[in-house]
């Protein structure tokens, strides 16, 4: 009795044939290895310097307190803005605050249209410089909406107080927390400022040189007044 033959199709025999060449080939080459690779330390990568992104922004200083202030108490009569020509202000026009100014909108000068319907708070950032100097400021360092004279009203008044100076208080700014020992320093605030809006549940730190306003649960500091 013959024994039966079974034939191979074709496509199988290729198939079989292909691999069999990648497996040869693979064996005949050496792997290649990381160049960060460092043999028998368990290292693979020895580290190198993070690169920026390409298309990254350059990192932009936060600005002053003074600018900050400037551009918070900026006149705002929350009229929407109607695009180019509004109205709300000449291209150009700026607010000056002691030796800061900042304009409203910017885009007006570059001759471009700002958003239809958006306010002095809502335009955005490329439209206003404004917007665009509080949206560098952190949150925690926002000053008190405090114009010039009821700042020069508070420094005055805390000045004249019988408290003393507190030491290390040159080195505390807007957004610090106050140690437990420094928070012991706090004193209410004279009454003849304490009506004035923003101050309420605030007390000071007085330095030699400025006032800290601190609020007391957290020895969070809202802002610093100097002459």
């Amino acid at each position: 009795m013959k024994s039966p033959v079974f034939i191979v199709p074709a496509a199988v025999l290729a198939t079989a044939t292909a691999v069999a060449i990648l497996v040869a080939q693979a064996g005949d080459r050496s792997p290649t290895l990381d160049p960060g690779f460092v043999p028998n330390t368990g290292q693979i990568n020895t580290g190198h310097a993070t690169e920026p992104w390409s298309d990254a922004l350059p990192e932009q200083q936060p600005p002053s307190q003074e600018e900050a202030r400037a551009a918070l108490m900026m006149p705002d009569d929350g009229a929407p803005s109607a695009g180019q020509g509004s109205g709300r202000q000449a291209p150009g026009e700026q607010l000056t605050t002691a030796s800061t100014s900042v304009s409203t909108t910017t885009a007006g000068a570059a001759g471009v249209s700002d958003p239809i319907g958006a306010t002095t708070q809502t335009m955005p950032a490329k439209f206003s410089q404004r917007n665009d100097v509080l949206d560098r400021v952190p949150t925690t360092a926002w000053p008190l909406p405090l114009n010039e004279q009821q700042r020069q009203q508070i420094y005055t008044a805390i000045m004249a107080d019988n408290s003393q100076p507190a030491p290390g208080v040159t080195e505390l700014k807007p957004g610090s927390f106050l140690s437990f020992d420094r928070a012991r320093d706090l004193h209410a605030l004279p009454q003849a400022v304490a009506g004035i809006d923003g101050l309420h549940g605030l007390k000071y730190l007085k330095g030699k040189n400025k006032a800290l306003l601190v609020r007391p649960p957290n020895g969070f500091v809202v802002d610093e007044i100097t002459p």
